[in-house]
């Protein structure tokens, strides 16, 4: 039984996670600490239970001092600090450390890990989770089809069908594929079923082929649930299109549940034909958006806690920024650091990961105007917009202006007269001058100071483009 937490309780708590997030970093915070992380304070104990044993693992060796240090700051006495894995208290074993200094004593319970194999009919291998509801990345990017899909598993066939559109790596799968796993624990076997376009092309040229298909017509004509990925494959294979809008129209005609998804919405694919067009538009439709930042922050977590990745959070945060915005190129740029710190037998750096993963940063699109230099500029170096257009010529000041002005010749098409206008209504001699002192500055190596210390240019540069 989970035991009831004081307000006064409630309210340490909350102090303590605030200067903690204070002292580590709200962005790091955000990451390690989400809301599958949970704290609990009971007498002179200060628990906090992480979802798998990594998490709690690397919790424990990387942030135990910094929140035994706060929370004793806090309390005016030191807690003992317990790390758990949140799983049955019957699973759990534990063991106890004292630190050299006797500041914190830590007790963590470390749960027996097992492995357990997805069903023979699950299209995932064994290398991979299921994928679910539970380990899904909801945010802003998909969180109506997300409350769209969870509707459908409650009520089936009350909006038929859906239909999910968005980019490569935006998640449509999973969804699909977690949508597919509710039914199958809710309706009698084979008669949820889930499957590419491809493999319904595939079953049907075999059916046509072998002279079954009468039975392949029974086989997914006589379900309850039919999810297809992928549609778009059926472009230019005109016999399946029709096969398949005949199945569509005898699964809704017996007010059976439908799932597709695409890459665009139906009414931009071409060869579909208007009729299966309006049938596939005629339930719920709707945009997945590639994840935000915050979500890329879930997606990274949950797979360097899944694959056990020891990565330090400013490469984990870097790489999240600057690689294209979906799941497969963080999990891509995770998997190479990894790769690359076991052939190094150590971590990496953040300036040899930013090097590693260059020809990755390389292919995001996402046009950069002199708004966002501006306002990269003045994350990165702690300043003001006002201060940044003024007059001011202290070092502080000036330096990170030119620097905001050779940038802006970089990423964008501006002239020199408009970059000089923006930044205070400068002449074009000056933001010439501001590129030639910038260029001098990265072929000598010289450092700029920012507000922790000195950085070289080219590293304080690349930590502006990483705001982009």
């Amino acid at each position: 039984m989970k035991s009831r937490v004081t307000k006064d309780e409630q309210n340490i708590l909350s102090a303590i996670r605030n200067d903690v997030a204070d002292k580590i970093g709200n962005q790091i915070f955000e990451l390690w600490f989400d809301r599958t992380v949970q704290w609990n304070l009971s007498a002179s104990t200060l628990s906090i239970s992480a979802p798998t044993a990594f998490a709690m693992e690397r919790l424990r060796r990387v942030y135990q001092r910094d929140i035994a240090e706060v929370a004793r700051r806090i309390e005016g006495q030191s807690l003992q600090i317990e790390f758990t894995v949140a799983l049955t208290e019957d699973e759990s074993t534990s063991c106890t450390s004292q630190d050299g200094q006797g500041l914190l004593e830590t007790t963590t319970k470390v749960s027996p890990l097992t492995v357990s194999t997805s069903r023979d009919d699950t299209p995932t291998s064994n290398a991979q989770p299921r994928p679910t509801f539970s380990n899904l990345v909801c945010g802003v990017s998909n969180q109506i089809a997300f409350g769209a899909s969870q509707a459908i598993v409650e009520s089936p066939g009350t909006v038929s069908p859906l239909y999910v559109y968005g980019p490569s790596g935006s998640g449509k799968t999973h969804l699909l594929q977690s949508i597919w796993d509710e039914f199958r624990e809710r309706v009698k076997p084979g008669r949820a079923m889930y499957l590419t376009a491809e493999q319904f092309t595939t079953h049907f040229l075999e059916g046509l082929q072998g002279k079954g298909l009468a039975s392949f017509r029974r086989r997914y004509r006589d379900v309850d649930v039919l999810l297809i990925d992928q549609i778009e494959f059926f472009v230019g294979k005109s016999a399946t299109t029709l096969e398949f809008h005949y199945t569509v129209d005898s699964l809704l005609r017996s007010g059976k549940q439908l799932v597709f998804s695409a890459k665009a919405p139906a009414t931009e694919i071409a060869g579909l034909g208007a009729d299966l067009v309006a049938r596939l538009s005629s339930g719920l439709v709707c945009n997945i958006a590639p994840p935000d930042e915050s979500m890329r922050l879930q997606i990274a977590q949950q797979y360097c806690s899944r694959h056990q990745l020891d990565i330090s959070s400013e490469i984990v945060l870097m790489l999240v920024r600057r690689v294209q915005p979906d799941a497969r190129h963080v999990q891509g740029a995770l998997n190479r650091i990894r790769i690359l710190q076991q052939v190094a037998g150590t971590g990496l750096t953040l300036r040899q990961a930013e090097e590693q993963l260059n020809d990755l940063f390389q292919c995001v699109q996402r046009p950069v105007g002199i708004q966002d230099i501006e306002k990269a500029i003045c994350k990165t170096f702690g300043i003001d917009k006002k201060s940044l257009r003024s007059n001011g010529k202290i070092k502080s000041i000036s330096h990170p202006r030119m620097l905001a002005m050779w940038l802006a010749r970089k990423y964008t098409r501006a002239a020199y007269s408009e970059i000089g206008e923006f930044f205070g209504n400068r002449a074009h001699t000056t933001v010439i001058s501001a590129n030639r002192r910038v260029t001098d500055w990265i072929q000598s190596d010289a450092s700029i100071t920012m507000a922790y210390g000195e950085c070289r240019v080219a590293d304080a540069i690349k930590r502006v483009e990483a705001h982009f």
